[in-house]
C-alpha cells in the first residue's frame, strides 16, 4: 500500500506496522532514506529516530557536519508531523538549530521530535538530539506551514 492509499486516521497505524523498530530505507523521503535511521518510537505528535553517524556525514574534523545534523532534525520533525495524520501537507517555514556538542563518526545518536502546537496554517515542533549517554548534542525549533505541494512521484 502506498502512502496515498492509507485511509484518513490510519497513518499512525501504517507507520507503526511498516517502520517501527526498523531501519528506514523506503519512506517517501529520499534524504531520510539516505540517513538509514531506525524509527525507535512513534506516537501522535512525537517521533524518536536513532542512527549511527557515518564518515560521509562528517566535517573535516571527523564530527557530524552541521548540515547533516540539521537533516536528521528535519527528518525527525517530519515524522512527528506526519504522525498527526493531518488533512494538509506541510513544509518547513523555519528551522532554528543550536549545535551544542559534537559527535564523531561511528557514534550513535537519538533525535526526538515533539509537536508543540497545531494551528490553522502553522505547526510548531521542537527536536532534541542526544548521544547514547544522554548528553544533548543539538536542539531545534521549527515552524511548518500548510502547502499545496504534492509528493514527488519518484
Amino acid at each position: 500500500m502506498s502512502y496515498r492509499e492509507i485511509p484518513r486516521g490510519e497513518v499512525l497505524s501504517f507507520i507503526k506496522a511498516t517502520y517501527l523498530g526498523k531501519v528506514v530505507t523506503d519512506s517517501r523521503s529520499p534524504a531520510g532514506n539516505w540517513l538509514q535511521f531506525t524509527l525507535e518510537e512513534i506516537e501522535k505528535g512525537r517521533a524518536v529516530l536513532s542512527m549511527t553517524v557515518r564518515e560521509e556525514m562528517t566535517n573535516p574534523y571527523g564530527h557530524i557536519h552541521g548540515g547533516m545534523m540539521s537533516l536528521i532534525i528535519d527528518e525527525a520533525i517530519g515524522w512527528g508531523v506526519v504522525s498527526m495524520d493531518a488533512d494538509s501537507h506541510y513544509t518547513s517555514l523555519t528551522l532554528n538549530v543550536d549545535f551544542l556538542y559534537a559527535i564523531k563518526a561511528g557514534d550513535k545518536l537519538n533525535a526526538e521530535s515533539k509537536v508543540l502546537r497545531v494551528g490553522k496554517k502553522i505547526i510548531n515542533v521542537e527536536c532534541h538530539v542526544y548521544d547514547m549517554n544522554g548528553r544533548i548534542l543539538a536542539r531545534a525549533n521549527s515552524n511548518l506551514i500548510v502547502t499545496g505541494m504534492e509528493y514527488s512521484q519518484s
